[in-house]
C-alpha cells in the first residue's frame, strides 16, 4: 500500500491533541501535536505530560503544559 500525502496527515491528525508547554517565567516554549511528538522530539516523558494534562501532576521536568485548540495549535505553527 502507497500512503499519499493526504493520507498520512489525515493518520496523524487522529492523533491530535495539542498542548503548549510553559516554562518556570510563564513564557511558551514549544508547541506539540500529541505527548508522543513532544517525547520524540523534545525529550519529555509522555506518560508524564499526560498527567499533567489531566491534573495529576503540576510540573513535568519544571514545565508545565495546557491544552490548546487544534485552531491554535495551527495558528502557533503556521499551517492553514
Amino acid at each position: 500500500m502507497v500512503w499519499t500525502k493526504e493520507s498520512r496527515e489525515k493518520q496523524s491528525n487522529r492523533f491530535l491533541n495539542p498542548f503548549k508547554v510553559i516554562d518556570y517565567r510563564g513564557e511558551v516554549i514549544a508547541v506539540y501535536k500529541n505527548s508522543v511528538e513532544a517525547e520524540r522530539e523534545g525529550g519529555f516523558q509522555s506518560n508524564a505530560i499526560r498527567q499533567v494534562l489531566n491534573g495529576r501532576a503540576k510540573s513535568h521536568k519544571g514545565f508545565t503544559f495546557k491544552r490548546i485548540s487544534i485552531e491554535d495549535y495551527l495558528d502557533m505553527v503556521g499551517e492553514e
